[in-house]
């Protein structure tokens, strides 16, 4: 009798350990759970164009501006020139076109002094320069004035004054005087001027 009552307190006493270990099993906060997180690659170096482009909106310290990526250089080829016609490869031409002072017939005083201009045309293609001359070439006399005289410079297609001064003869009379061009190499061309006067 007392043996069974020893066993009987023996396994009361397992019984409460046992509720015991249970309930504080069952209070105890749960345990946390390990997740299993997989390691990432090491990050690449940023590329040559994002260093440039990181580069580029970063205010300069001396500016304190942004600093602009380098324009592209075009290539513009050279405008082509027209050449300026050569005595080689130009012609030589002179149009009269009417008279400025003096009209033909004009009546002059005896030994008046004249003022003779014509307005003609550089209707060639060669420019005219200090080499190109008026010469006379049929009249009565050159009237006071140099038998030689400067063609005024005039470049192609352009019109120019032509001046000489004469001086009336003292006799009475109608006089006329014809003038010619010449170039650089001694050659007439163009029409012919001339001036006519009266002289009472």
């Amino acid at each position: 009798m007392k043996f069974e009552r020893q066993t009987r307190y023996a396994w009361r006493i397992v019984f409460a350990v046992f509720f015991v270990f249970a309930l504080l099993t069952a209070c105890a906060p749960p345990a946390e759970t390990a997740f299993f997180i997989p390691p990432t690659a090491p990050a690449s170096p940023p590329s040559a164009a994002t260093i440039i482009s990181l580069w580029t909106a970063t205010p300069t310290e001396e500016t304190g501006r942004e600093q602009s990526p380098t324009p592209e250089t075009i290539f513009t080829p050279p405008p082509t020139t027209s050449e300026t016609p050569t005595p080689e490869n130009c012609t030589n031409d002179l149009k009269y076109l009417t008279d400025l002072t003096v009209p033909d017939g004009s009546p002059v005083n005896p030994g008046e002094k004249i003022d003779k201009q014509w307005l003609v045309q550089n209707s060639g293609t060669c420019n005219w320069d200090d080499n190109y001359r008026l010469k006379l070439v049929n009249g009565f006399q050159p009237l006071g004035a140099e038998t030689t005289q400067l063609l005024f410079p005039a470049r192609a297609d352009n019109q120019v004054t032509i001046q000489i001064f004469f001086t009336a003869p003292t006799i009475s009379g109608v006089y006329r005087s014809a003038w010619q061009a010449y170039d650089q190499n001694g050659l007439p061309f163009g029409e012919t001027i001339y001036i006519e006067i009266t002289v009472p």
